[in-house]
């Protein structure tokens, strides 16, 4: 199949290789021309991870690798998935009888819907053909083709079976299954905790610490992730429990970076400046946080969260506070 990957960041290169290891004629799309050219020319990933692109892979800029292309796949970041999507439109673009795949994990702040939700607004009747691809993933490790496991969810079995042929490989394993809500709330919320657990590295505190925020951070997914319409068995697979882990613990992970900073001191702005990359959780935050308070949903790891990153509340008053709520069963 031709597939068209849209967003050359670490994400989208890195499935984009993947893809064409798989056989597959892959276009990587990058909004940027300077920079899609420079891509092309050197073939360097976009990440220091010691692998470069495939000599086979295009990069560009330009709209032509659309119209020809049997499937679309979406790694931009979230907060530009709307306005990527807008932009295709406006030059052409149709997304009609293509196979829809998001690999992009978040919740728009504005509107609290989900990426393949967003992708279907610009694009009606789209959703019946888009697989959320999902889980413990990280970038660096997969182009190095360390054995990875994920998840393809669509509300269509034919879409998710056809998103599982085009990734699945001796090193990129991938499972099925039809709860894209579950998967794309789990996929988003995940970073939240992420970052409370970067701000427990920050503080200094210990294992056991970061063991609470995971494990009560996977009881506050279920949750949400139920009362937005998800199956709570979800939360415990891949796109749940799977990915929240491998986001608190890794070194690789933005969102963990993110939070260590910023329990180190500095301001959430400050922490995502010097990290040059975008962590998803701290805009997802906001979602997470505006999501509880429309379903009267009890989050309150996710609302400390916020606090401090928007509120300038201290970690160190957001760790007392969690610690001396109410005692109850758990």
């Amino acid at each position: 199949m031709k597939i068209t990957v849209l967003g050359a960041g670490s994400w989208g290169a890195t499935l984009a290789a993947l893809l064409v290891d798989n056989g597959h004629d892959v276009v990587l799309w990058e909004i940027d021309d300077k920079r899609a050219k420079d891509l092309q020319d050197r073939k360097i990933k976009p990440f220091a991870a010691g692998v470069d692109l495939p000599e086979k892979l295009f990069i560009s800029s330009g709209f032509d690798s659309f119209k020809d292309s049997g499937g679309i796949l979406f790694a931009v970041p979230s907060q530009f998935m709307r306005s990527t999507c807008v932009l295709l439109k406006r030059n052409g673009v149709s997304l009609d009888g293509k196979l829809i795949i998001s690999a992009t994990k978040g919740i728009e702040n504005d509107t609290l819907l989900r990426m393949s939700e967003v992708i279907n607004e610009v694009f009606p009747n789209s959703y019946k053909n888009t697989a959320a691809l999902s889980g413990p993933s990280h970038a660096e490790e997969v182009c190095r083709k360390i054995p990875t496991l994920v998840t393809s969810a669509s509300v269509n079995p034919i879409i998710a079976e056809q998103c599982r042929k085009l990734f699945m490989n001796d090193y990129f394993r991938v499972y099925n299954q039809s709860d894209i809500v579950g998967v794309e709330t789990g996929a988003a919320l995940k970073n939240v905790f992420a970052i409370a657990s970067g701000i427990v590295d920050g503080l200094k505190y210990g294992d056991n610490t970061k063991a609470a925020i995971v494990s009560r951070g996977l009881k506050e997914l279920a949750r949400i992730g139920a009362a937005l319409g998800g199956r709570e068995e979800t939360f415990y697979g891949l796109s749940g429990a799977g990915d929240l882990m491998v986001t608190c613990f890794s070194k690789h992970s933005r969102n963990r970076a993110v939070g260590q900073a910023v329990g180190e001191g500095k301001t959430a702005d400050e922490a995502e400046k010097n990290l040059g990359m975008i962590a998803e959780g701290v805009k997802n935050a906001i979602s997470a946080f505006e999501i509880g308070k429309k379903l009267n949903v009890e989050l309150p790891i996710i609302n400390e969260v916020y606090d401090v990153l928007f509120n300038g509340k201290k970690p160190k008053d957001a760790v007392n506070a969690l610690m001396t709520r109410e005692a109850k069963h758990e």
